[in-house]
């Protein structure tokens, strides 16, 4: 559809966060799962290099994406999907940043957190951010361009299609952020 329109305004908003979270956001996050075919026999080192990589490049076509709607004159926060949308893009800035710094682990931030708090922030507030995307997606097919432009009987399928990319995506994060929990709840009661 994006092409349709020239990749122009809204249809070029709607590919490049489309893409970035549905496409290459999910695969970043599973990039770490035992069964994902694309991942599976590298080792953990380059799991994560493949990741960072993955959410560099969608993080970057969600943020290109979203400066090209914020630039344009219409008003962006009238809509549930606006407002997801503009958090969603937000957090993944601060996402990318995050990514980088759990990445390279300067320092000056190990001298105020461990790997292991890093770590785990990053799997939080990435599980934030994609959830915030996906639901911003999500409410994006209820909006004025998607329902003129798209035939009403496809809609449906676009939406459970979203809906399961976003869950089997987070089985792996999900899980690994409730065991990165329990490890910080018997650490807490160790002391």
């Amino acid at each position: 559809m994006a092409k349709r329109f020239d990749f122009q305004d809204t249809a070029m908003h709607m590919f490049m966060t489309g893409t970035g979270f549905h496409v290459l956001i999910a695969q970043a996050l599973m990039s770490h799962y035992k069964v994902n075919p694309i991942t599976r026999w590298i080792s953990h080192k380059n799991k994560s290099r493949y990741h960072g990589l993955m959410q560099l490049v969608g993080g970057s076509m969600v943020l290109l994406g979203s400066l090209g709607k914020f630039n344009s004159k219409e008003v962006h926060f009238e809509t549930w999907h606006g407002i997801f949308g503009v958090a969603a893009a937000f957090g993944c800035a601060a996402s990318v940043v995050g990514g980088l710094v759990n990445f390279f682990q300067p320092k000056i931030v190990l001298k105020k957190y461990p790997p292991s708090e890093l770590k785990f922030r990053h799997n939080l507030f990435g599980l934030l951010t994609f959830t915030l995307g996906m639901t911003a997606i999500y409410l994006g097919y209820y909006s004025r361009f998607f329902t003129r432009y798209v035939d009403s009987q496809f809609i449906p399928a676009m939406m459970l299609t979203t809906v399961l990319v976003y869950f089997l995506t987070i089985i792996g994060p999900l899980g690994a952020l409730l065991s990165k929990l329990k490890y910080r709840r018997q650490k807490q009661q160790q002391k």
